[in-house]
């Protein structure tokens, strides 16, 4: 019988450069951070301040194709977001901004329910606008966050409503700002010299939450799936503390830290429907993994090639929980 460990060991930090996964924690609780503090006089007043450095996209909203008519907010339909991790090193000398980290949320404020799907950036895909087929994460750079969305809705059959994109500037430290996570292990495993067990909880700092997720070659961590599940697990458990009494006197440096990195079509009307009559949602989340194979092509890459199977899956709940066939 596996050992459980006594105690959390602290750890200093390294400076390393921020992760792929870690970008998008932040974007799938943007809402969320907003939501847990929109309650608050002084903090109102805060999100009106980052209100006026993230809604830099509102010009670009579009109602979706795949819409009979567009949601409300305000009336509490349901939402689909697409939120996108975004590389925009600079030192890619302007070959444009690659969506590394792709995950879908269908949230729907009447039954309190989340439905998230994780998009493996890899995935082999028409990429609408382009006349092209390949990775899915290029959409974005050739066309932003409206190829993008066009091209997720290609690819799944599902409306994406609006979107939140952050780049990797900066975030690393919004876990430390916070005082760390609790994830619950989804594997036995060791990385980096800390070891786990499947279905104990652990409380990490930025670096151990950086390694946990990222692992996928370590033995028993589950590969990619493996990987893509903690990366969820770890935008929960963010979440969680993000909206925790403890976060809202950090509300300066999570302000300060998102204002410089986020982009949404959202308006700051949106904002507030969502913190007061979506905040339910994120107490029940649904985890989809997208099922397939990985195959390397007659151009040379490798691919994720979705099952056709686990896309109609995937649509079908993710329809389901925004109320429409």
């Amino acid at each position: 019988m596996e050992e459980q460990p006594k105690k959390i060991r602290k750890r200093r930090r390294r400076k390393k450069k921020m992760p792929v996964w870690l970008k998008v924690l932040i974007t799938c609780f943007l809402l969320f951070i907003i939501a847990g503090a929109a309650f608050a006089g002084f903090t109102f007043y805060k999100l009106n301040q980052l209100s006026t450095s993230i809604n830099e996209g509102t010009e670009e909203r579009q109602a979706s194709k795949l819409r009979r008519e567009d949601v409300n907010v305000d009336k509490k339909d349901p939402i689909s977001i697409a939120l996108f991790g975004i590389d925009s090193d600079e030192s890619r000398d302007g070959l444009g901004e690659r969506s590394d980290s792709i995950i879908l949320l269908s949230v729907n404020p009447n039954t309190d329910k989340t439905v998230m799907v994780s998009v493996p950036r890899d995935t082999r895909a028409e990429i609408v606008g382009n006349g092209t087929v390949e990775k899915i994460n290029h959409a974005y750079a050739y066309g932003g966050p409206s190829m993008a969305k066009d091209s997720l809705e290609n690819l799944m059959d599902v409306p994406i409503d609006h979107y939140v994109s952050i780049n990797m500037d900066g975030l690393k430290d919004l876990i430390d700002i916070v005082g760390g996570v609790t994830v619950t292990s989804n594997a036995t495993f060791t990385v980096k010299g800390n070891s786990y067990v499947k279905g104990l909880p652990y409380d990490m700092d930025g670096t151990e939450a950086l390694a946990f997720t990222r692992s996928r070659y370590e033995e028993g961590s589950g590969g990619d799936f493996g990987r893509q599940d903690r990366q969820q697990l770890v935008v929960e458990a963010l979440g969680q503390k993000l909206l925790s009494v403890g976060s809202i006197t950090r509300i300066n440096s999570i302000v300060d830290t998102l204002g410089y990195n986020v982009k949404t079509d959202l308006t700051m009307a949106d904002i507030q429907d969502i913190g007061t009559k979506y905040n339910g949602a994120r107490r029940n989340v649904e985890r989809i993994q997208l099922e397939g194979t990985g195959e390397t092509m007659e151009d040379g890459l490798w691919y994720f090639l979705p099952d056709e199977d686990s896309l109609k899956e995937a649509e079908r709940k993710y329809k389901e929980n925004l109320e429409i066939e």
